[in-house]
């Protein structure tokens, strides 16, 4: 396995730095065009394309990134057990990529299949030499046209059907320092759960249809229509309007939040720091999260405690950094955590209840 780190001059430091976090395991690729405009893909062709001689696997980070100590290992055997998949180790908290690895850490799984609905992770993607050749030649071309690198990569590896995997708990966590390519402005963008000192276990979540999703304050359901060899289509539904996806009753899940809010005195709190309906809305998805994990996990295994807190921890802040003040955040977020797992926890219980 080769490793190369994509930069900017202007962030050299910041790439000599990972270099040494990786041990020196790491060939540094600037910006061939560093005074030109901000274009994310034009670095990403160079890098992919940097693979040493006699690798059959290639990972490539961006600069800001801090890794885990178990990153070149872990990727080393995912090479060897996934020799024709693209593995990414990490995932944004409010993203469906997130979500599916929430899903996957509430169910017991080490990998989860990506949900491919938008762009495919590629702060920290390991791809097959072969593909990453592939990859920089096809990709080459648009660099005139084009700028974001891992929404060009999902049309690559649909178009190559090349599946996908993501590691739980991520490998990686995001820096939050300010993007040369002009994305600081969407939103804080950290990991969906890391943290933990746990490399992924050996079991693989696949055949996702339903995932829900918390966003922007509102609980959804990502549901997937369609799929072919090369393309899935998925549909985001208000969480009320996806009843059939889950089999959830509202009105169950709705008086799961009346119990628990009444008994409990930290929905008081968190309601003020949030809002109610934030609140409602992150009862909600944990509730689903936990009936989504109860009828997806093959018997035999068994989720961790720590990974399963640790995917829960970052619902609520990941799900309401555009909409609440950080400071209300930073206060509101223990109290969410205790939310999000008492929802959860109802969840499964109902599923579990429901298949017995």
């Amino acid at each position: 396995m080769s490793v190369t780190i994509m930069t900017h001059p202007a962030r050299s430091a910041m790439a000599s730095n990972l270099v040494g976090l990786l041990g020196g395991e790491a060939k540094v690729v600037m910006d061939p065009d560093p005074g030109g405009v901000p274009n994310p893909l034009r670095t990403s062709v160079e890098a992919w394309t940097a693979f040493e001689e006699g690798s059959t696997h290639h990972l490539v980070l961006q600069d800001d990134v801090v890794p885990s100590a178990d990153l070149l290992p872990v990727a080393r055997s995912a090479a060897v057990r996934f020799p024709r998949s693209a593995v990414a180790f990490y995932t944004n908290w409010d993203g469906p990529d997130g979500a599916a690895v929430r899903l996957g850490a509430l169910a017991g799984a080490g990998w989860v299949s990506a949900i491919d609905e938008i762009y495919t992770p590629t702060l920290a993607l390991m791809l097959p030499v072969d593909h990453a050749a592939r990859f920089s030649e096809e990709a080459r071309s648009l660099v005139s046209v084009r700028r974001e690198d891992d929404a060009v990569m999902l049309d690559y590896l649909q178009r190559h059907q090349v599946p996908v995997l993501l590691s739980i708990p991520n490998l990686i966590e995001h820096q939050g320092i300010e993007s040369i390519a002009g994305n600081s402005a969407e939103r804080w963008r950290s990991a969906c759960s890391h943290g933990i000192s746990d490399r992924p276990g050996s079991d693989v979540l696949s055949g996702l249809n339903a995932v829900p999703l918390y966003r922007e304050g509102a609980a959804y359901v990502l549901v997937l229509e369609k799929e072919s060899a090369d393309h899935r289509v998925w549909q985001r539904r208000p969480w009320r309007h996806a009843e059939d996806a889950l089999g959830v009753d509202a009105a169950r899940v709705d008086s799961s939040w009346d119990e628990w809010s009444k008994s409990d005195p930290a929905a008081r709190h968190v309601e003020g720091l949030i809002g109610l309906s934030a609140a409602r809305e992150l009862w909600a998805v944990a509730y689903l999260l936990g009936v989504a994990s109860e009828r997806l996990r093959p018997r035999g295994w068994t989720p961790l405690n720590h990974v399963r807190s640790a995917a829960l921890n970052t619902l609520g802040v990941g799900g309401l950094i555009p909409v609440v003040k950080w400071h209300k955040l930073r206060e509101a977020r223990p109290l969410m955590h205790h939310l999000a797992m008492a929802g959860a926890d109802h969840g499964a219980s109902a599923a579990a209840d429901a298949l017995t």
